[in-house]
């Protein structure tokens, strides 16, 4: 396809017909299950179209972009795969019900009697206390739940802001990022960007819960670009004397500004226990080095003490059982698991072991477990009856803290097979956040092996063009950014994708473009 703004638009208008083909295929699936999705809120995703288009009219016409689209093209995809996921799932009310067995008996009552009013007999209903023939049209129809979204919260909903803001903040930062002047001061004050960065963080820090805060949100998220500006720049300045090396080690001086910068970032991170962040930011940094640094013995360093500060990672934090399988490795693992944290402990057991709950003596698990036992005394009094009773306990707690959500994902996965069970008609809504960490495995159970592919070649398209963007950058600064940023979007994706079908150990870490609604 030619690098036209008409061709995106056609792209972007088509993206805008099968969302209304999905939005129709939800609300027929919700009828069937006797309950009303929200004309508004449809309407109120569809209008989001319109902002998304003048803005790519804007950057062609009046700002005259020559660049490349297919960037553009491709996360809005994501995005409106986001929106129609959210949709889904915010209309039905299990999901948001505070009693979702009261909610999910609604829905099965009412496709218990469209099966009736479709299959029985007029003998059949009368044994079971129901009218010889049905009302007329209940065969296929099914009274349904009427949706409560108004106009008013479709207007002061934050879903309805946060896009807007952030083509807002998209257009800020094109302006900004065409101005040469406006590059050239982040470039010359880099650690002057990510001392200032530090401060919200600082205060995310003091007034959050386990890394999380604003209803359970990460919201200095986007401080990851400052920082990765900030390292940009210093790399920047740096590279050629990076070329100065002794067996492929770079001087002192050159390389501890570097890793001063690099390291500053992980500081607040690992103190809002936001351990999937600080993969990412190493994968950015390890990406952004390899771009800048081109020669061979250094390259070959660097990856090496990356992957083997990465194995012992990996062997300190392996469940016991499986370091038992290797000779000398539970010795040398052991002073590795004690300066691990017991969250970094507890993904890998859920990674390699999820469905075999660990002791309760466990050192990263007792304490989550005695929490649960304080909160409620009916299960530690369950727990002192008998061993056999504590292992039980110990199972429910595992699952309901940290094991259920991965299960019902793989389930989801497992049971969407390849063209998925049809939108509005799987069971997403049973994990409980299915709209953040786990949309991935919301969208691979309704729409299949084929949805889940969509995103994963949107994603890749999305890589690449941001790749090839970096090749043609016409200088290091503007070369690190967009390999950064791409790096940032590709390592959180894989991250993501990785975790919800345990290719690698979940870490909290959201869907770019897709997780809230895109």
């Amino acid at each position: 396809m030619k690098n036209r703004l008409s061709s995106h638009l056609l792209l972007l208008l088509g993206l805008a017909v099968f969302e209304i083909i999905g939005y129709a295929a939800i609300h027929r699936a919700a009828l069937i299950r006797g309950y009303e999705t929200s004309l508004i809120g449809a309407a109120r995703d569809l209008l989001m179209y319109f902002p998304i288009i003048v803005a790519a009219l804007w950057i062609s016409i009046v700002k005259r972009f020559r660049g490349n689209w297919t960037l553009f093209t491709t996360a809005i995809l994501l995005f409106s795969i986001g929106l129609l996921v959210q949709y889904r799932l915010y209309s039905d009310p299990e999901y948001n019900a505070k009693n979702k067995a009261v909610a999910r008996q609604e829905k099965t009552d009412a496709l218990r009697l469209r099966y009736i009013n479709e299959n029985y007999d007029a003998a059949k209903r009368q044994i079971m206390g129901l009218p010889p023939a049905p009302p007329p049209g209940s065969e296929t129809q099914v009274p349904a739940k009427e949706a409560t979204y108004t106009f008013g919260n479709a207007v002061t909903a934050s879903y309805t802001w946060i896009p807007i803001l952030s083509l807002i903040g998209f257009a800020l930062s094109y302006l900004f990022c065409v101005n040469d002047r406006f590059l050239s001061w982040i470039q010359r004050n880099s650690f002057i960007v990510v001392l200032i960065t530090l401060i919200p963080l600082a205060g995310a820090i003091i007034n959050s819960s386990a890394g999380k805060s604003l209803g359970g949100t990460t919201p200095w998220e986007p401080a990851k670009v400052p920082f990765l500006l900030g390292f940009a720049g210093i790399l920047t300045a740096r590279y050629k004397d990076l070329a100065r090396t002794y067996w492929g080690i770079p001087r002192a001086r050159d390389i501890v500004p570097l890793i001063v910068m690099a390291v500053i970032p992980f500081v607040p991170f690992f103190a809002l226990k936001d351990f999937g962040q600080m993969l990412i930011f190493s994968g950015a940094y390890a990406t952004l080095y390899l771009v800048a640094v081109r020669r061979w013995p250094q390259l070959l360093v660097f990856v090496g003490s990356v992957m083997l500060v990465m194995l012992i990672l990996v062997v300190g934090a392996l469940p016991r059982d499986i370091q038992e399988k290797f000779p000398l490795l539970p010795t040398v693992a052991r002073p590795i698991q004690h300066a691990l944290p017991a969250r970094i402990q507890q993904r890998f057991h859920l990674w390699l072991d999820g469905f075999d709950p660990p002791s309760p003596d466990e050192s990263w698990w007792k304490k989550d477990y005695d929490e649960a036992l304080v909160k409620d005394p009916r299960m530690k009094d369950l727990a002192d009856q008998s061993e056999a009773m504590k292992k039980s306990v110990n199972t429910d707690i595992w699952f309901d803290k940290l094991a259920f959500q991965p299960a019902q994902a793989v389930f989801g996965i497992a049971s969407g097979k390849t063209t998925g069970r049809g939108l509005g008609l799987g069971f997403p809504e049973v994990i409980p956040i299915a709209d953040s960490d786990y949309v991935y495995a919301a969208i691979a159970e309704e729409t299949g092996l084929l949805g889940g592919g969509l995103v994963v070649l949107a994603l890749i398209i999305f890589v690449g063009a941001g790749i090839r963007t970096s090749i043609e950058a016409r200088d290091m600064f503007t070369k690190l950014c967009a390999a950064g940023l791409t790096a940032f979007i590709g390592i959180q994706a894989l991250v993501n994708i990785g975790g919800i079908t345990r290719a690698l150990p979940m870490t909290g870490i959201t869907l770019p473009f897709v997780s809230h609604g895109g």
